[in-house]
């Protein structure tokens, strides 16, 4: 009799078994999204020499001029950023498209509050998508425009942002070096120290070696410093603020004057705000400036006496 029974449990186990195998192969396969990989990577990116990224924060135009990468015709690009933006529109791949009860909120969201990214080729615009993400910025999505449904993107192997780098205001794009002129063209640099004008000094060229004029100079440490200015570059460049238009009416710690062969003047106002801060203006532009940097900058003219 228990042997019977046991039988009977047997067999109703081997059937509940095999009703939960087709239950579950039939709901993974419900679930499983056959997603095109080449979602959002249509355009030849090797012939792509233009991105405009809008959002109500404000337009960016990336362009490719002559020979090198522009932000909104005005400014030098960010090698690096541009590497980064490439590398991301090239390996982002959608995972899935979001739940079905998300699409229209998702949707809306991204089209009001992200990111309308636009390829353009020789002037012809060859694909758009929007990019946003989730309030915590950890779950990124892009649509097409004119799409219907957002997609969760990743990068493969990376736990990354993927719409962080669309996300870029014009100061993000910029160019971190300073003084972003060809330095063959350089023709003399004047630093000057405000509080104390002894120490000013004049660098230019003087039987074939730059020194300052007039005394004898250290051509090392001359060469090391010319290596450093020309190198400076800032941390981030930032909105003025009314701390920072308070800073400007006074006297900057020091005063860099560079002039090319043209005679056109690059100028870097190097201010201190104490605590180890610096900040730097050119023209309008402010930036913070890293302490170890202007350091190695800030010497006064007896430092290349021989």
């Amino acid at each position: 009799m228990q042997e019977k029974k046991n039988k009977r449990l047997l067999v109703l186990l081997v059937v509940l078994l095999a009703a939960t195998a087709v239950t579950f192969w039939y709901g993974k396969r419900d679930n499983t999204f056959e997603v095109d990989e080449t979602l959002f990577r249509k355009a030849d990116l090797r012939e792509v020499n233009e991105v405009v990224l809008q959002s109500a924060a404000g337009k960016v135009d990336l362009k490719y001029m002559g020979s090198a990468w522009k932000v909104n015709e005005q400014f030098n690009a960010d090698r690096n950023m541009i590497e980064v933006l490439f590398a991301t529109l090239r390996e982002a791949k959608p995972k899935r498209p979001v739940a079905q009860s998300q699409q229209d909120s998702i949707s809306n969201v991204i089209e009001k509050r992200g990111v309308k990214i636009s390829l353009i080729s020789g002037g012809k615009t060859v694909e758009e998508f929007f990019a946003g993400g989730n309030e915590a910025k950890t779950q990124a999505y892009f649509k097409g425009v004119g799409a219907g449904s957002p997609y969760v993107m990743s990068i493969p192997g990376y736990r990354v942002y993927v719409s962080g780098i669309f996300e870029l205001t014009e100061k993000g794009w910029r160019d971190k070096y300073i003084f972003g002129f060809n330095w063959r063209n350089f023709k003399n640099l004047a630093a000057s120290f405000p509080n104390h004008p002894t120490d000013d000094f004049l660098v230019e060229m003087d039987d074939n070696f730059f020194g300052i004029k007039g005394v004898q100079t250290d051509t090392a440490k001359m060469n090391n410093y010319l290596d450093a200015v020309s190198l400076l570059t800032v941390d981030e460049y930032i909105d003025a603020t009314p701390a920072l238009d308070s800073l400007s009416k006074k006297d900057p710690l020091m005063l860099l004057t560079i002039t090319d062969i043209a005679e056109k003047k690059y100028v870097l106002k190097i201010f201190s705000a104490g605590s180890h801060q610096f900040f730097g203006q050119v023209e309008n532009d402010w930036s913070v400036l890293h302490e170890n940097k202007i350091r190695a900058i800030l010497h006064p003219k007896r430092y290349f006496l021989k």
